[in-house]
């Protein structure tokens, strides 16, 4: 039994690679349909170029998904390493994240032309989760304004345990007789 949850992650890492698989093929042909048939006036080169390079792009994030969830067999046959857990948080995710926005700015170009502007998306998530550590490593803080500010969260600390310590001695004990 200590080898189900191995086989449980086989299998739904080979669900979420056959559902990636799907999504790539489908939007990547509908995109090609509608853009080539229907909107054939208004594509570039520029457009071609920029739709190769992100379709490069996604096969690069598919391919390297399904070479790190890939499982692993010993020379008997037996479920050596399951691969990588594709349900995880961290650089999986960020991946899959990826791939959802690019896919959305795909459909989102066929109806306007400013769709690409959604990629800001990305560099604004990363200033919003990384930038107070960017900030706090680069000393961009103001060091005086944190002492302070770590001085007057001790005194407010310290206070609101007194408090606590004199409302508990002020409370009526019950005795067991």
């Amino acid at each position: 039994m200590a080898n189900q949850s191995a086989k449980r992650i086989v299998q739904q890492n080979a669900t979420r690679l056959a559902m990636l698989q799907k999504l790539f093929l489908g939007i990547n042909v509908f995109y090609l349909f509608i853009s080539f048939v229907f909107q054939r006036s208004s594509q570039s080169w520029t457009g071609i170029f920029f739709y190769i390079g992100k379709f490069v792009i996604e096969v690069f994030l598919l391919s390297s998904l399904q070479n790190s969830a890939r499982p692993r067999y010993d020379p008997g046959g037996a479920l050596a390493d399951p691969g990588t857990d594709l349900g995880q948080p961290g650089l999986v995710q960020y991946m899959f994240d990826y791939l959802y926005i690019m896919w959305f700015v795909r459909l989102l170009s066929l109806v306007t032309k400013w769709a690409s502007v959604v990629y800001l998306v990305i560099p604004a998530y990363l200033i919003y989760a990384f930038g107070p550590y960017v900030k706090q490593f680069l000393g961009m803080n103001g060091a005086a304004k944190t002492e302070e500010g770590d001085a007057e969260q001790d005194e407010a600390k310290l206070k609101k345990r007194q408090e606590k310590k004199e409302r508990k001695q002020q409370r009526v004990r019950y005795a067991r007789h």
